[in-house]
């Protein structure tokens, strides 16, 4: 059976684990796996990193000390046939040891996948074999820019069996009321500002807002005034490794990011029939047009909090 290491950044939160464990998933029966986390960035945020390890065993999982040159080391130790680089190397691993991987004699297949749309190849020293993207938009930006091979893998959207009442009662979410989902790190372009606005004029109808993501110190700037001021109909559940109860146990999904590359939880709320209201960005391109149960919104909170009562019968 060949061998791949999966070379990641972090395992910390967002789409970048959550598709990597997708990933592992995918090709767990045709390849040994394994995977270096290059920075534990944090010890609070572990469920991705949590499930990767469950799922590839402890003893194919290796977070890097101090000492990076332990990536060089663990490569020739484990001897991949593929080492595949989760985001552009040249971003997270420093030169010096990227020189080194580079010029390894024989060296193992390298493939390179990003999740960032300010991604482009023609300004990386350090070229892999094969380029695989997560979206239709990367991938033209990069067969634009570069011979490399390159190609796509989407996060899939799954045909998901719903047990809506059930995971309503487990979650004891209010059977009075009507419930939005919001999934996502607390950030500016998350935007979770917009529901809080909405929410607060929305104050006097029977809906809950439930907003699943973490709020890590760096972002502090943002999330703690909205924190100040957070309507009573809002609720914060943090970081979960049950989301996908509240994509069933919920009537809508409000997704109002608005700086994205191709996220991950707009396909989960697909994969479990939820409605939904999403900002149209320019590297969705045409993925999510003319779907039944999406709706498109712009920067009107007014037409969205009517948008929200339509879709309610309010």
């Amino acid at each position: 059976m060949k061998k791949i290491i999966y070379v990641t950044p972090h395992l910390s939160t967002g789409g970048l684990p959550k598709y990597l464990l997708e990933k592992i998933n995918k090709f767990k029966k045709d390849f040994d796996i394994f995977v270096i986390e290059y920075n534990n960035i944090s010890n609070s945020y572990i469920v991705h990193r949590n499930e990767i390890i469950n799922t590839i065993t402890s003893t194919k999982y290796f977070c890097l000390d101090e000492d990076k040159t332990t990536l060089l080391t663990l490569i020739n130790k484990i001897k991949p046939d593929i080492v595949h680089f989760e985001e552009i190397p040249d971003t997270f691993i420093q030169v010096d040891i990227l020189e080194k991987l580079f010029r390894l004699k024989n060296r193992p297949f390298y493939i390179v996948t990003t999740h960032s749309k300010e991604s482009i190849p023609n300004n990386k020293v350090f070229t892999p074999d094969k380029y695989v993207l997560v979206s239709e938009w990367s991938l033209n930006q990069f067969k634009s820019n570069t011979k490399i091979p390159c190609d796509i893998l989407k996060y899939p959207i799954i045909d998901f069996t719903i047990e809506k009442e059930k995971y309503k009662k487990e979650l004891k979410l209010d059977a009075n009321y009507y419930h939005v989902l919001n999934v996502g790190l607390f950030t500016e372009g998350k935007n979770q500002k917009e529901v809080f606005q909405i929410a607060k004029m929305l104050q006097d109808y029977p809906i809950k807002f439930h907003f699943i993501g973490n709020q890590a110190p760096n972002f502090k700037n943002y999330w703690e005034p909205l924190m100040y001021n957070k309507p009573n109909n809002c609720i914060v559940w943090g970081e979960r490794d049950d989301v996908y109860k509240f994509y069933q146990a919920c009537d809508l999904f409000y997704f109002c990011s608005t700086y994205e590359l191709f996220p991950i939880v707009i396909r989960e709320a697909l994969s479990y029939k939820l409605p939904m209201f999403i900002k149209k960005l320019d590297t969705y391109l045409q993925e999510y047009d003319n779907i039944y149960n999406i709706q498109v919104i712009d920067d009107n909170i007014h037409k969205s909090k009517q948008l929200i009562l339509d879709q309610f019968k309010l």
